[in-house]
């Protein structure tokens, strides 16, 4: 069963090699994953109107990214297990990481404040670099570090997108 391999990822015992090579459920995990955050993102932040488009194009980019990097490595073939990972893994953790993000996000004018939580969240984000990176590199074998930042590359890439595009963008 998928969320199986996928929770097995996030615990470090599996790969993406451990999925089936499958494009319905390549399809799934991005179906699941915007339903996922539209529904919890206009449930705790109201206030964002941007929540669905956000959703679908942070989806769109991780799926072009993805099949970019893998052509640049020569492992074309590996897109499909690779981008489901990606997003299965996101699906898993999404429950947990929105409502996270949904309260230590400061109102329009505060400050950020330092709490336990936001500790919390942040670990967390370096977890989740880590297991993302750790997928990368079993897809493109390369070195760890060289994933990590081949990892947060796409995702600076990601905001410049939705930033310059006004999706997401607070005042």
């Amino acid at each position: 069963m998928p969320l199986k391999t996928f929770i097995e990822i996030l615990l470090l015992r599996a790969g993406p090699q451990d999925l089936p090579t499958s494009n319905a459920l390549l399809a799934g995990c991005v179906v699941v994953l915007v339903a996922i955050q539209a529904v919890l993102g206009a449930q705790l932040m109201p206030e964002d109107k941007s929540i669905l488009p956000q959703a679908l194009l942070s989806s769109v980019l991780t799926l072009a990214w993805v099949a970019i990097l893998l052509r640049l490595f020569g492992k074309p073939e590996r897109f499909t297990q690779t981008a489901t990972a990606l997003l299965g893994v996101a699906c898993v953790f999404a429950p947990i990481s929105i409502p996270l993000v949904a309260s230590i996000r400061p109102e329009v004018g505060q400050e950020v404040q330092f709490t336990p939580l936001a500790l919390l969240a942040f670990l967390l984000s370096l977890y989740l670099i880590y297991v993302n990176a750790r997928i990368l590199r079993a897809a493109i074998e390369r070195p760890m570090f060289q994933c990590v930042a081949l990892f947060m590359l796409g995702e600076l890439l990601m905001f410049i997108v939705l930033v310059a595009l006004g999706i997401g963008a607070t005042a």
